[in-house]
């Protein structure tokens, strides 16, 4: 009677069994241990609240099932190996396009060139120049408001890993907005001033050339330059 009646009791807590999502919840997080504990030979009466409410809940079940044949295929080394697996469409993952940096850019603008140097500027190095700050002009007191908006600044430093003997500036004119001035500065290692005058500087546009010879400072300058055709600029620079 003792039996029948332990029986009975097991099967109402059973058919009492409720499925709510906390209690669910709670015995899937132990399920691996009911699992393993079954896999060392353990009875069901290890984890009784588990046992329980696997009798009476069917999704637990189901997981508890899957979950016991899984750990028996592995212990009797039994697991379904994949054949000839297929490889996963990484297609849409798109890598992102590089920008080159200002260095790469003036590696591929600059080129040496018979006993001087010449510069190509472009559509794609002209935001890399716009400076960042504007610096004060170095203009005469007259010409201060005039030339007081810098456009592009190519002033090679060890950051730019280049040995340009020259630097660049492009100043808006105010009185002409859609011409700008253009100044170049030569640079070439150990010489200084008073000793940079006499290189050529060339300016070329598609519908015209200007031509300049530096003075002491090693400056060229060339106003009335149209903005327009800054990408299209080609200068030239020779002893």
């Amino acid at each position: 009677m003792t039996d029948e009646w332990a029986a009975y009791k097991q099967l109402r807590a059973a058919l009492q069994v409720t499925d709510d999502d906390a209690t669910c919840d709670a015995v899937l997080a132990q399920l691996g241990d009911y699992v393993a504990a079954q896999m060392d030979g353990a009875p069901f009466s290890v984890f009784p609240h588990i046992a329980t409410h696997l009798d009476g809940c069917l999704t637990c079940a189901a997981a508890y099932g899957r979950l016991y044949r899984l750990a028996l295929a592995d212990q009797t080394n039994t697991l379904p190996s994949l054949q000839n697996p297929r490889l996963p469409d990484l297609s849409f993952l798109t890598p992102t396009p590089t920008v080159p940096s200002l260095g790469e850019r003036l590696r591929t603008a600059v080129e040496k060139w018979g006993n001087g140097w010449r510069i190509r500027l472009t559509a794609d190095l002209l935001p890399l120049l716009q400076p960042q700050i504007t610096p004060i002009p170095l203009r005469a007191s007259s010409d201060e408001e005039r030339y007081a908006e810098l456009l592009l600044a190519l002033e090679p430093d060890e950051s730019l890993q280049s040995d340009i003997p020259f630097k660049l500036l492009v100043y808006r004119d105010a009185q002409s907005p859609t011409d700008c001035l253009v100044e170049v500065w030569v640079q070439p290692h150990g010489r200084a001033w008073p000793h940079l005058a006499g290189f050529t500087v060339t300016l070329q546009l598609p519908d015209h050339t200007n031509q300049q010879t530096t003075n002491p400072w090693g400056v060229a300058t060339f106003p009335h330059i149209p903005v327009n055709g800054l990408a299209a600029l080609s200068i030239t620079i020779i002893e």
